[in-house]
């Protein structure tokens, strides 16, 4: 889900509060193009020194889907972080 307007992060933060116990660990996954500096440019938002971070090409390599576990203290970080990733030209946010 792209996360666009401040009604869908409204609507995110209520289901993090409702289904989820804070602090977590919470699941980002991501689909860029398979260039280094998008991918550089993602993974430069985390610190991956506390991140768990997979990452899969798509079958043409045109794509990659990055998978990032990291522990979020409450539903507003994890709401900044998706803010300040979607920066990011052409990202998609599931």
């Amino acid at each position: 889900m792209n996360y666009s307007s401040k009604k869908d992060y409204e609507k995110l933060r209520y289901d993090l509060k409702k289904y989820q116990k804070w602090p977590s660990d919470y699941i980002f996954k991501f689909i860029i193009l398979n260039e280094l500096n998008k991918i550089e440019d993602l993974l430069s938002k985390f610190d991956l020194k506390k991140c768990r971070v997979s990452k899969k090409e798509s079958s043409n390599k045109k794509y990659i889907s990055i998978t990032i576990i990291k522990h979020m203290k409450n539903p507003d970080e994890v709401i900044n972080k998706y803010i300040d990733v979607s920066k990011i030209d052409g990202i998609i946010s599931l």
